[in-house]
């Protein structure tokens, strides 16, 4: 892990572009966007201690948020490399980023139940979205790993 320093306002991650590292709030905080130009809306901000682009150490690929430093910000940058070996050493430290992820997405479900007019969370968004069965659709995709 390598420590970085963000100045108040610089773009730390954007959403869209591939990542493969997380970082660790060591002092300051971020604010979290989803969406792009005037589309963009801030969902979250995150202070000292807590962790942004944890998905990336389990799977490298584009960015879900676009993230801000709102004052000089300090942060333990973490590769998808440093975090596989890492937990080969101490495979418990895997938990921690893992709980951060289950937390993250009962948040979500949580607004998505509540931004929905009829009070749907995830599941039921999906289970709407389920192609039917027997189609190529159905046969293309693991909807069981979302139980």
């Amino acid at each position: 892990m390598q420590k970085v320093a963000f100045k108040a306002g610089e773009t730390i991650i954007r959403e869209g572009d591939e990542g493969d590292t997380a970082f660790f709030i060591v002092s300051g905080s971020v604010d979290v966007a989803v969406g792009h130009g005037d589309r963009a809306q801030t969902v979250g901000r995150l202070e000292t201690g807590e962790v942004f682009g944890e998905m990336s150490l389990i799977d490298p690929g584009p960015r879900s948020a676009t993230v801000t430093a709102v004052c000089d910000t300090e942060c333990l940058a973490a590769s998808y490399r440093d975090f596989v070996a890492a937990i080969e050493d101490n495979p418990e430290r895997a938990v921690g980023f893992m709980k951060t992820l289950v937390r993250r997405l009962r948040k979500m479900n949580e607004l998505l139940e509540r931004s929905s007019p009829d009070g749907h969370g995830l599941r039921e968004i999906l289970l709407d979205c389920q192609p039917s069965a027997g189609s190529p659709e159905a046969s293309a995709l693991p909807w069981t790993m979302l139980w």
